[in-house]
């Protein structure tokens, strides 16, 4: 017979798992864009035509999103290292520390990084 199924109660382990998914996800997508978009720079008008098109609002905001995306995840990969290894030290309370660790240096680190990217939009050059 099998077990039944766990529950969402949306504790920090499991929030962590589905960002970890989610992002991980986007930055397969933007890989498989940068293949793509590396892949056009033997036709030199078009790339330079797909790269002013990267200059735009969008684009910044999605790359705004992936710098988020990048850091979370890689962090987050590393707190599951750090449960794999230390697995004792897994309870819940250390799970919502670990947790808030990594959000709290992916918004440290994301957010300056999030200005600098967007800088000339501040300074209105659009």
């Amino acid at each position: 017979m099998a077990a039944p199924a766990t529950p969402y109660r949306g504790k920090s382990g499991q929030l962590a798992f589905l960002f970890h998914r989610f992002t991980g996800f986007g930055v397969f997508l933007f890989l498989m864009l940068h293949i793509v978009d590396v892949s056009l720079v033997q036709n030199k008008h078009l790339y330079n035509n797909v790269h002013a098109l990267y200059g735009n609002v969008f684009f910044r905001l999605f790359e705004v999103g992936l710098l988020f995306a990048l850091i979370f995840h890689a962090l987050n990969g590393l707190r599951i290292v750090l449960i794999d290894f230390f697995p004792d030290a897994v309870h819940e309370n250390v799970q919502k520390r670990l947790f808030g660790v990594v959000v709290g240096i992916t918004l440290a680190a994301g957010i300056p990084g999030g200005i600098a990217i967007l800088w000339p939009f501040f300074q209105g050059h659009f």
